[in-house]
């Protein structure tokens, strides 16, 4: 749900990436996983099982490499030489624009309202959405984890939106699909619009940007 915050005093939009300006997870599943034994001949429980058990958390933050942890994985895994294979896929099938929420760039730019990311993606997966995906070109500014050494909810990560931009918390909207995110940045005194699946009419009205019959 989200709680009423105004709009008029928006400046800056940070836009999450996964779930909201890239529509790859349907009821808590990733699009590269789905296929993912099936395409690679790989165990996808081994695979993430190795990978989400806290390993994936430090390379988010800038603690460990995701290359090397995929290279460890695939060596222990009769898998050795393909890490490269495996993270082109992941990054390639967990490439899908969200065209709805992207439509939304322009007309809010016409109004004054800048645009940033804000996203918990490690290093290489961010230069990946920000060269191959283009999204470099699309916003100002990409925060994400790995560059930045800290990632939501921490309160310090969007402590340091506010530094680097140099605007005050309250003229800052996060659009987000992670309760504890959104939670977070309203600590902060940001406004906050928790997006869920299916929410796009909802985000719409609530910036007042609805289609008129």
């Amino acid at each position: 749900m989200t709680s009423p915050f105004d709009p008029a005093a928006v400046q800056v939009i940070a836009w999450d990436f996964d779930g909201v300006l890239n529509s790859n997870i349907e009821q808590g599943v990733f699009a590269w996983s789905r296929n993912f034994e099936q395409d690679l001949g790989l165990s996808l429980h081994s695979f993430s099982s190795y990978l989400f058990a806290g390993r994936f958390q430090k390379a988010m933050v800038g603690q460990a490499c995701l290359v090397e942890l995929v290279t460890e994985w695939a060596e222990a895994n009769a898998a050795a030489g393909r890490a490269a294979e495996i993270l082109d896929y992941w990054f390639e099938r967990d490439a899908l624009p969200d065209h709805r929420t992207l439509a939304l760039f322009e007309p809010l730019k016409a109004r004054g309202v800048r645009h940033v990311m804000a996203t918990n993606n490690e290093i290489h997966r961010t230069s990946y959405i920000e060269t191959t995906m283009g999204f470099g070109e699309r916003v100002e500014r990409i925060f994400a984890a790995g560059r930045m050494g800290i990632a939501k909810p921490d309160t310090d990560y969007f402590a340091h939106i506010e530094m680097e931009l140099e605007i005050a918390p309250e003229s800052l909207l996060l659009v987000d699909d992670m309760e504890e995110n959104i939670a977070a940045a309203r600590r902060r005194g940001w406004q906050a619009f928790h997006f869920t699946e299916g929410a796009h009419d909802l985000l719409e009205q609530t910036l007042g940007l609805q289609k008129t019959s």
